[in-house]
């Protein structure tokens, strides 16, 4: 069944009516038609099973038949923070990551990056490849993308467990951080990932002093696209969210 994102004012009782692209998806693209069920999502956790009842030239209306809470949502909350990297690279790994489960994505730029600050127009598209993955995958509330910060903003003292990925780290390794504090049971982690170039010396011992533990993902050298996913992957599945 189709699952589309819309705005709590299109929610009015056991009615829902929706306009603009959401519409024009409907009945352009999809071709449904009355009578045909989707699911509209309020982004608060709910699922509203609707049946379509009238179409209009720039409008949808229907009626809502069943609601309930979505289960594809984790019980962990990883925030990836992700170095800006050239525009496919970056928006493949938010797409991916949000079908993994990632909660907030922040954007960073550091010394080796070779993408400069996003534009409006290039979060809006980051936002609807959030949007379109998190329909397709199940989610029912969307990850938030943060505004783009600088490195040393990330460094700053904070609660939140916190890993770095780097590849000439050899001592510490993700499962072994997983099984020790303040990792152990956390709820909320962060996963700072680096360009295509990698961290600085100086950027990882700024990050030392922050309280962010380097780590390693082996013995091989992922990319800066494949080390998120990777950290991200092993993450959920150590907690039980994949397979």
């Amino acid at each position: 069944m189709h699952r589309f994102f819309i705005g709590a004012d299109s929610f009015a009782g056991d009615q829902v009516t929706v306009g603009g692209a959401t519409a024009g998806q409907i009945t352009r693209v999809l071709r449904l038609k009355p009578g045909d069920r989707v699911v509209f999502l309020d982004n608060s956790g709910w699922e509203y099973e609707t049946e379509i009842e009238r179409i209009q030239r720039d409008t949808v209306a229907g009626r809502i038949v069943r609601k309930s809470l979505g289960a594809a949502e984790p019980a962990i909350h990883i925030t990836l923070c992700q170095a800006l990297i050239k525009a496919d690279k970056i928006e493949f790994v938010i797409q991916k990551c949000t079908e993994l489960g990632v909660k907030t994505f922040q954007p960073f730029g550091c010394a080796r990056c070779v993408a400069t600050m996003p534009s409006d127009e290039k979060m809006t598209r980051w936002q609807a490849i959030i949007r379109e993955a998190a329909e397709q995958c199940g989610r029912s509330i969307l990850p938030v993308l943060q505004p783009p910060v600088h490195f040393e903003d990330l460094c700053r003292p904070s609660v939140v467990a916190s890993m770095i990925l780097w590849e000439r780290e050899r001592t510490h390794g993700l499962s072994k951080l997983l099984a020790n504090a303040p990792f152990l049971g956390a709820t909320v982690l962060r996963v700072i990932v680096g360009p295509e170039g990698g961290f600085t010396e100086k950027e990882i011992g700024h990050a030392r002093n922050a309280g962010i533990v380097p780590i390693g993902l082996g013995k091989r050298v992922l990319r800066t696209e494949t080390a998120g996913l990777a950290a991200v992957s092993a993450i959920m599945f150590e907690r039980g969210e994949l397979g």
